[in-house]
């Protein structure tokens, strides 16, 4: 049946199967390494930094270590010259500072891990703040909020 049809048309016909198949396995390749399409959280940042029960209590530490310091501070400064206070009031600084870098940095961490808990949960891949999202998105803040142990 071959036969009568020239080597050419013959040659092209082979080319085109192979060229399709080698055209459908790529596509195949590509449809496959395609990402997947992108789900947006959006969250209440103002809300979640200082109702989610971690940082609220961080913040709540750090508020009464300041006025513990401030308290110590004062006292210490008192009828103390210009130079003295200046050198109390950068002692008292760090001190504050390192407090509060001890108290927000777990509290930080257990925020972040919630939000991860319940984006995968949701199936979102992006958050991002809802001042930022004007249209669209899922909110999750109350969720993040349930993880982190609110009621």
């Amino acid at each position: 049946m071959f036969k009568n049809l020239p080597k050419t048309l013959v040659t092209m016909l082979i080319c085109s199967v192979v060229i399709g198949a080698g055209a459908g396995l790529m596509n195949l390749a590509v449809s496959s390494a395609a990402p997947e399409p992108v789900v947006i959280g959006k969250i209440d940042g103002p809300k979640l930094n200082s109702e989610f029960p971690a940082l609220k209590a961080a913040w709540d530490n750090i508020s009464k270590q300041k006025a513990t310091l401030e308290k110590e501070l004062n006292s210490k400064a008192e009828n103390q010259d210009e130079e003295t206070q200046k050198v109390l009031l950068d002692q008292y600084n760090k001190k504050y500072n390192d407090y509060a870098k001890t108290q927000l940095e777990p509290a930080t961490k257990s925020l972040k891990d919630a939000i991860a808990a319940v984006a995968k949960e949701k199936g979102v891949n992006v958050v991002l703040d809802l001042n930022v999202v004007h249209l669209g998105g899922i909110d999750i803040t109350d969720a993040v909020m349930k993880k982190g142990g609110a009621k």
